[in-house]
């Protein structure tokens, strides 16, 4: 496939956004002293992600796999301390393939190209959903016993909302310091933009 040098150029900038984004997101749980923020595994290469993924995937999966690949476990943590967002945790390649390969439910949202980012411990996940095209992902998420729904139109979409949540008070640290959401709002801005999507 040759690629313009527009084409090329406009992927750069691309990617270059969504690593800003995804900076200012781990930042966030670092303000917050979340322990995910100390247990973030750094990210690989394309070659890599390609090979656990089994091809080719759009660049803005290529780019959040490149910033973090999962989160590290230790001993003594708890689920809420992996989570970047309330009851969320970053996925690594090898657990958003097995995540995919075991989810045995077909979904006209999802189709046939879609790599979990996001997942809760209950099955829950955000997917980013492409093409053959290999364009920039929706991102759909899916809720186990519920309907599934594309929620952002890109993957720097959700990134940024998740910031504007965490700046916002819609994420926040619990009295018992637990990362907790107003689901209301949460799940209003996603439906409104899911919609737009």
């Amino acid at each position: 496939m040759i690629v313009s040098r527009f084409e090329f150029s406009k992927e750069r900038r691309v990617r270059e956004m969504l690593v800003r984004s995804l900076e200012r997101l781990w930042a966030e749980v670092e303000n917050l002293n979340r322990p995910v923020a100390g247990s973030r595994v750094p990210g690989v290469m394309e070659s890599e992600v390609e090979e656990v993924l089994g091809g080719a995937v759009p660049e803005d999966i290529v780019t959040w796999f490149g910033w973090s690949n999962g989160v590290e476990y230790l001993p003594g943590q708890i689920q809420d301390d992996a989570f970047l967002v309330p009851g969320y945790e970053p996925l690594s390649l090898r657990e958003a393939r097995a995540v995919r390969e075991s989810y045995g439910i077909d979904e006209a949202v999802l189709g046939e190209h879609w790599t979990p980012l996001l997942a809760t411990g209950g099955g829950d996940f955000y997917a980013a959903v492409h093409g053959t095209s290999l364009k920039d992902s929706r991102v759909v998420h899916v809720m186990m016993g519920g309907e599934s729904l594309i929620v952002y139109k890109t993957v720097e979409e959700m990134v940024n909302a998740f910031c504007g949540f965490y700046r916002s008070g819609v994420f926040f640290v619990s009295a018992q310091g637990t990362l907790e959401a107003d689901d209301e709002i949460w799940v209003a801005a996603e439906l409104e933009s899911g919609s737009a999507a």
